[in-house]
């Protein structure tokens, strides 16, 4: 039998994602003395990242951790409720919003920030099955398990360069594909990059297929227009990420083409009472940073409680 939780109470607002833009908009919404709930059963991106040195005010510290601590401030300093647990369904019922989860509850609030982030792209070329099994999304997570073998890393952004440089503690060679001639990632990681003795970077290739018995053992790479076969035991896809809004099809929210969602300068969506911020939005599509997203789930808690001031 279906049971559906119904939580009466009309909050003011509820957050969905516990990345460090929904865990900012939580530190405010608490600032503000806001009924809210935050949605969300990760880190976001930033929990991947094996270290970040430039969070004002932390030499070096890595993603999970800063995000741990951003946490705890949330939770700790001003009593945010953080639901383990995502959201299928939103609809508006009118001037408020219902969500539905997977956990089957149903949450009602005045006013809406979407801020789950975004979802690690893939290749598209059935490597799903493979995932566990050599293939990861996640090198700051896997990296222990690939000791002193030979890895795969696909890409030439920010992320491909993290992932390639913290293997490189543990693996005994690191590939860096990448399908530019040069990498487009800080010049901070190129140069770490360049002067590590077990990576070596092959520009101008793309992946063509993964093959294995039960579990990944070859990656085909077409390179300046010939296949060459690579025995790998492992593979990290680090090709960028999408927005995940599909869930947002029943409100009317307006996206770009590539999906992000559009926002005003108040992170305001076309929606009224719907809110944007973090990776999730349009603003800044070329610059996705920890701490963009942060201070714009404090500009949407902001722009909430005027909301709501408003509306009285």
């Amino acid at each position: 039998m279906f049971l559906v939780i119904i939580l009466m109470v009309v909050l003011d607002l509820v957050i969905l994602g516990s990345g460090p833009a929904g865990l900012t908009a939580g530190i405010y919404a608490g600032v503000y003395k806001l009924k809210f709930k935050i949605i969300g059963t990760d880190y976001g991106m930033l929990e991947k990242s094996h270290e970040i040195s430039n969070w004002p005010g932390i030499k070096v510290i890595s993603g999970f951790e800063l995000v741990q601590k951003i946490r705890q401030h949330a939770v700790e300093g001003f009593n945010a409720e953080i639901l383990n647990d995502t959201v299928i369904e939103i609809k508006k019922s009118g001037k408020n919003f219902v969500l539905k989860t997977i956990d089957s509850k149903v949450l009602k609030c005045r006013a809406l920030i979407i801020a789950n982030g975004l979802a690690s792209r893939h290749l598209g070329i059935g490597e799903e099955k493979f995932i566990g099994n050599g293939v990861s999304y996640c090198a700051t997570c896997d990296a222990r398990m690939f000791k002193n073998k030979t890895i795969g890393v696909i890409g030439g952004n920010d992320s491909a360069a993290q992932a390639a440089l913290l293997l490189s503690e543990y693996c005994k060679k690191v590939i860096l594909f990448y399908r530019q001639d040069k990498l487009k990632c800080q010049p901070i990681y190129s140069s770490k990059i360049n002067e590590c003795k077990n990576i070596e970077i092959i520009f101008n290739s793309k992946v063509v297929e993964i093959s294995g018995e039960k579990k990944l053992e070859k990656v085909m790479m077409e390179i300046e227009g010939k296949n060459n076969a690579f025995l790998l035991d492992g593979l990290f896809p680090e090709i960028g990420a999408i927005p995940q809004t599909l869930f947002l099809k029943d409100v009317g929210v307006k996206f770009d083409n590539a999906g992000f969602i559009i926002v005003d300068e108040w992170q305001r969506t076309n929606v009224e009472g719907l809110f944007a911020a973090g990776d999730v939005t349009a603003t800044h599509p070329h610059f996705k940073q920890a701490i963009v997203a942060a201070g714009e789930g404090a500009i949407a808690s902001n722009a909430v409680f005027k909301f709501l001031k408003e509306r009285q």
